[in-house]
Parts: structure tokens; C-alpha cells; sequence
């Protein structure tokens, strides 16, 4: 039986108040979000305990176990971040703050982000691998960043399947030192810092936080789908990286391109 209960209501951080959603069942949280963002003049979460729709970046299917991942999307209203690189302050926010909060369950040496938004665990008897991610859409008008959504997807506790993985799916109770609390509980958490975050309007820590995170400059990587080899030597103003490949020419290498490497190397 389909469920499609919800509970709404509203939050408070400091004067910024959000909107909430948490539901049992929604097709995406991301689709419900930007509904959302139509009619309340505010940030929102929304949440879901199984999504029907769940997307990842290229239009993959995000796949999940009900009642056992955190499915979750934060989103802002077009203007609430005042930068011009909006969904790459919104996209750093949250990053370092889901690195920083699943530390508080686990060890900080079992996770690592990837490049661009993925979240590494490595258990002590297991290989790493990806125990979420997070999947940035904005509403453009007129060539003007509108609305920013971001949807963060974390496997709590078993493994989806997941077809066609480069890389092993992982949980993160595979690596939790202590009960992980009910997801809409962590959603809420997760929410109230981006949230500080952002309202800090210190948005150039934020970013060199998230490229400090990731540590990728000056590792060698694949670059999928042709393997080929290269090493990266800094960000470009987008969040791009910048490599040399093995014959010394100088590559940008944007979102689109899947790089192939593990993080806790």
C-alpha cells in the first residue's frame, strides 16, 4: 500500500524561519521542494522515508531502501544566497556540513568527500565506497541563478542495489561507533547548519572549506570513460578542476566528467 503521509510545519534558526515537510513516500524531494519554493517565501526541507523518482547528477536513478536512508532536499529561494556562485556556496555548505555531522557517528578518518559531492565510507573489513551524495538543481531566469535545491541522499543502514556501480554502495552504519538517530531528526540537524552557514554571508570560507575537504589537488585520477590519466592542480573559479594531463596540456575538468579514484588514498 502506497503511503503519503506528511507532516508540515515550521522551523526557526535564529530570525530565519524554514518550512518542513517530512513524508513517508514522495516521487522526489527535489520536485516537491521547488513546489515548495512557489508558494513559501523562505528556505524548506523536505523529506521522505522512500522516494518513487529519486534522481543523482545525469538524470541516474537514485535508489534507496525504505525507511533506512536519509532522502532529504533543502531548498532557497532565488535571491535568499547573495552570490553569484550560488548553487556552488549552496553545494560547499552542504558538503562540509554532512562531512562534519556524520562525524559525530563515526570516525572522521572513515569518511572522505569526492569530488564534486559524494560521500566515502571505509569500513575496517570492507572496501570503501559511496554511502551518498548530493545533487545540486537551480532555476535560471533569464540567465540570473533563481531557486537552489539541493538533495542529499545517505544510506543509513543496508545496501541498495544499485546497477552498473563503479564503485562498491556502502552504508553508514557499516562504520557508526553509536545509534544513528531517526532520519528526520538528522534532516533537521543537517538543515539548521547549512542553514548558519549560509547566513554567516561568508561565502569564500565556506568554498575553500569544501575544496580544503576534498583533497584532490595534486592527486593523479582517471578520467572516465577513456581512463585517461591526469593530475589535478587547483579550482577554477566555478568549482571546476584544472589538470595537466601526462603531456603537459592544461584541462578543465567540469561536473560532466566522472573522475575515477579512491579518496581515502
Amino acid at each position: 500500500m502506497e503511503k503519503t503521509h506528511v507532516q508540515r510545519f515550521w522551523r526557526s534558526v535564529g530570525m530565519q524561519r524554514y518550512g518542513v515537510e517530512h513524508w513517508q513516500e514522495l516521487g522526489s524531494t527535489n520536485d516537491r521542494a521547488r513546489e515548495l519554493l512557489a508558494e513559501l517565501p523562505m528556505p524548506v526541507l523536505v523529506t521522505a522515508a522512500h522516494q518513487h523518482r529519486g534522481r543523482g547528477r545525469y538524470g541516474r536513478a537514485w535508489m534507496d531502501i525504505p525507511g533506512n536512508a536519509l532522502l532529504m532536499t533543502v531548498g532557497f529561494p532565488a535571491g535568499w544566497i547573495g552570490d553569484s556562485r550560488a548553487p556552488l556556496v549552496v553545494l560547499a555548505a552542504a558538503a562540509t556540513t554532512v562531512l562534519d555531522t556524520l562525524a559525530e557517528y563515526a570516525p572522521a578518518e572513515q569518511l572522505a568527500l569526492k569530488y564534486p559531492n559524494d560521500v566515502w565510507v571505509k569500513p575496517r573489513n570492507a572496501p570503501p565506497g559511496k554511502v551518498g551524495g548530493m545533487l545540486i538543481e537551480t532555476d535560471y531566469t533569464g540567465g540570473q541563478a533563481g531557486s537552489v535545491l539541493v538533495g542529499i541522499g545517505i544510506n543509513l543502514a543496508g545496501l541498495p542495489n544499485v546497477p552498473d556501480s563503479p564503485y562498491p554502495v556502502r552504508s553508514l552504519a557499516e562504520v557508526a561507533t553509536k545509534p544513528l538517530p531517526p532520519a528526520e531528526h538528522l534532516a533537521e540537524r543537517l538543515t539548521e547548519r547549512i542553514l548558519e552557514r549560509l547566513m554567516s554571508r561568508e561565502y569564500a570560507p565556506i568554498v575553500a572549506a569544501w575544496k580544503n575537504a576534498l583533497r584532490v589537488v595534486g592527486r593523479v585520477v582517471l578520467l572516465r570513460p577513456n581512463r585517461q590519466q591526469v593530475r589535478i592542480v587547483g579550482f577554477d573559479a566555478d568549482g571546476s578542476l584544472r589538470a595537466l594531463s601526462s603531456d603537459g596540456a592544461t584541462l578543465l575538468v567540469r561536473d560532466s566528467t566522472s573522475l575515477l579514484y579512491d579518496p581515502f588514498a
